[in-house]
């Protein structure tokens, strides 16, 4: 993981692509939030606000100086995606790829024809050809 992060992109466009980006996003969160809470309670929306302008004008006249922010940002997402990708591959192969073998065991199905069978001479499955075989190299479709 350390070394994706020392491959990001931290030139200034990247820099102020995310100052821009991020500083965008805050802004509007931050005037939804204001718009939908009204002024009892600005506390959150002001610290997006303030957030999101800051992002943005440095975004825009300072790049440079939103590299550690850039940095820590991108290091929670690759941290986000590696558990991410865990989590949500370990959901799919318990919640799909099991209950699929388990139905297929049960029932008795072998699709992959593992089950060895002493009756047969060969497991060679005999295939039809598809007219001149020179013709179907050229042609893979």
């Amino acid at each position: 993981m350390l070394a994706e992060l020392g491959s990001l992109d931290s030139g200034p466009r990247a820099l102020r692509r995310f100052g821009l980006a991020v500083g965008g996003i805050l802004l509007a969160l931050g005037a939804l939030a204001a718009w939908r809470e009204g002024t009892a309670a600005l506390m959150v929306p002001a610290a997006l606000l303030a957030t999101g302008a800051l992002l943005v004008v440095h975004g825009f006249f300072r790049p440079s100086a939103l590299r550690i922010p850039y940095l820590v940002w991108m290091g929670l997402a690759l941290v986000l995606g590696w558990v991410m990708t865990r989590l949500i591959l370990t959901a799919v192969y318990f919640l799909v790829v099991t209950p699929v073998g388990l139905v297929l065991r049960v029932s008795g199905r072998d699709p992959m024809h593992r089950r060895p069978d002493p009756n047969l001479p060969t497991y060679w499955i005999p295939r039809e050809a598809d007219g001149d075989p020179r013709e179907r190299l050229t042609r893979y479709w």
